[in-house]
């Protein structure tokens, strides 16, 4: 079953298509050396903790992480960009989810894919395919990276397997191939297309582009194949 959701809007996140939602939080934490915003998701209330002025960002993460351990709840960091940054986005170890709202925020997605970070980018309505639509399957969903996020566009097929991707869509598009580094593989056009793992990608995700929206999958980690394995 397909369902949606726009897990950053504030308050109550509705799961469209069913009747269930997510408890949802924001906060905002001022820490010593830079604000600190946050979403939780979570499949019921929880009670969270409150900020120390006193404490640097990094620390403020690695506690609230904690404090979500085996609470059945999710942590996005809203700021990755003026947070961290890329260059301590490191820092940001244990936090599953990355607010995407613009470019800065995706160069310290892709440098955190690239050091092995097993994060996944949030931006526009989120869709994920269930067989049972229950708040603590979206959340496993959403914690594994089993999601795209849409902006106007829906891919009539979009199939991802151990070797590679391939979509359909409905209209004349684009996708754009970005692996290690943010570093874009190639460009295929068209209303269909494929990408075959080469085995040294170190991640692929696409980013797929129509004249009326766009679309974005999550990151598969590719692991180095022997000579031999499936290529493009």
């Amino acid at each position: 079953m397909r369902v949606t959701l726009q897990p950053l809007a504030a308050g109550r996140c509705e799961l469209h298509g069913t009747d269930a939602a997510l408890w949802s939080q924001q906060l905002i934490w001022d820490c010593r050396d830079a604000r600190l915003a946050m979403q939780v998701l979570a499949a019921a209330p929880i009670e969270l903790p409150s900020a120390e002025p006193s404490e640097p960002v990094p620390s403020a993460l690695a506690r609230l992480v904690a404090a979500l351990r085996g609470q059945r709840a999710l942590l996005v960091l809203l700021n990755p960009a003026t947070a961290l940054g890329a260059e301590r986005i490191a820092l940001a170890e244990g936090v599953r989810l990355f607010a995407i709202s613009d470019e800065r925020d995706l160069l310290c997605w892709d440098r955190a894919l690239t050091i092995g970070l097993p994060v996944y980018g949030v931006r526009g309505t989120v869709a994920c395919d269930l067989l049972k639509p229950t708040p603590e399957n979206v959340l496993a969903a959403l914690g594994f990276g089993a999601f795209s996020c849409e902006d106007g566009l829906t891919p009539i097929e979009l199939v991802e397997d151990p070797y590679g991707v391939r979509w359909r869509l409905s209209e004349l598009g684009e996708a754009a191939i970005i692996v290690r580094g943010g570093f874009e593989a190639q460009r295929l056009r068209g209303f269909a297309g494929e990408w075959r793992d080469a085995g040294g990608e170190g991640y692929v995700r696409i980013e797929l582009t129509t004249a009326h929206g766009r679309c974005w999958t999550q990151p598969r980690f590719i692991a180095p194949r022997r000579s031999g394995g499936h290529g493009r």
